[in-house]
């Protein structure tokens, strides 16, 4: 007859650390989908859109209105900017098998904000840096999709219940730099930047393995913007066709299994200095000037990668 007193700790050991791993385990998909949301609150990058991410059989759905506001300088070296974004996404993973004889799914919705700022050095004519930081605060609320319910009685399903079905806040700290050299050709302005972005986000204390997410995005991109091509309703159009390389490292790297896309689009740029709009005044319509609304952009662009592929249509305003 086996030595009880041996056994059975043996069992509970086997037992906790069984239940640690599946505990992990859903902290893991947690942490996947979080990382993907924070991702897409950067403004500066892709926006709005439907992305699919195939190796995690999961997609995103974000609608983010990015705004900018460059603070005017006595100074022609350097000015302050202020920018930001608000907006919603949905995140959803599909085939979950957790062995609990069911295919579930996983559903994260996100309401996010992002205010930041930073100064801008012209450190020639045609060249400046850019240091900035930020600060992003989203409110994910998740919902686990099953076919058979959960029993809270049972500690796993108490487990993904507490995990998955929750409301949980997030702070992340974002710094960045970039370098810019835009040169003006023929009223052309080519322009090519390269910049990063370093994350840290603080998750909610019960999960303890994720309660720290820190990620790092780098960024090629080079475009155009072309003087007036056209106006509507009196307003001057300008294009800007633009391409970029993003490169991911850290946990959004180890989390979505993706480390570098590619992104081709346009933005449209509507407006100038200063922007008008017709309004109208009972019995006639008017001109009037919006002095502080310095610009309103379009912008459509096309995003692959491995396992990664989307599209993005985003609005934006500069103030």
């Amino acid at each position: 007859m086996p030595n009880l007193k041996k056994v059975i700790p043996l069992f509970l050991f086997l037992l906790i650390h069984g239940y640690a791993d599946f505990k992990s385990d859903l902290a893991a998909r947690y942490a996947r989908g979080l990382n993907a949301i924070l991702f897409f609150t950067s403004e500066d990058i892709i926006s709005s859109g439907h992305y699919t991410f195939d190796a995690l059989d999961g997609s995103l759905d974000s609608y983010f209105f990015p705004f900018s506001y460059p603070f005017k300088s006595d100074c022609d070296d350097y000015n302050y900017y202020l920018n930001g974004s608000v907006g919603f996404s949905n995140y959803k993973e599909d085939n979950i098998n957790l062995n609990r004889g069911a295919i579930d799914s996983l559903k994260l919705r996100t309401y996010a904000f992002k205010i930041g700022g930073g100064t801008r050095f012209n450190t020639s004519t045609n060249t400046d840096i850019k240091l900035g930081a930020a600060y992003i605060y989203s409110r994910v609320d998740g919902s686990y999709k099953t076919s058979q319910p959960l029993n809270l009685n049972n500690v796993n399903d108490k487990a993904i219940h507490t995990i998955f079905n929750s409301i949980q806040n997030h702070h992340t700290f974002e710094v960045s730099s970039s370098f810019g050299y835009h040169p003006v050709i023929n009223d052309f302005k080519p322009y090519t930047r390269i910049g990063i972005r370093h994350f840290t986000t603080k998750a909610d204390d019960s999960f303890a393995n994720i309660k720290n997410i820190q990620s790092s995005i780098s960024q090629l991109k080079v475009g155009l913007i072309t003087p007036p091509v056209t106006s509507l309703f009196g307003l001057p159009l300008r294009l800007e066709p633009y391409a970029s390389s993003i490169f991911l490292s850290g946990d959004l790297d180890n989390a979505l299994n993706l480390n570098k896309f590619y992104v081709v689009g346009t933005t449209f740029r509507f407006g100038s200095y200063p922007l008008t709009c017709w309004v109208e005044d009972v019995a006639s319509l008017k001109r009037d000037s919006i002095d502080w609304l310095k610009e309103v952009t379009f912008d459509i662009n096309l995003v692959k990668g491995d396992n990664f592929d989307g599209f993005n249509i985003g609005l934006g305003v500069k103030f």
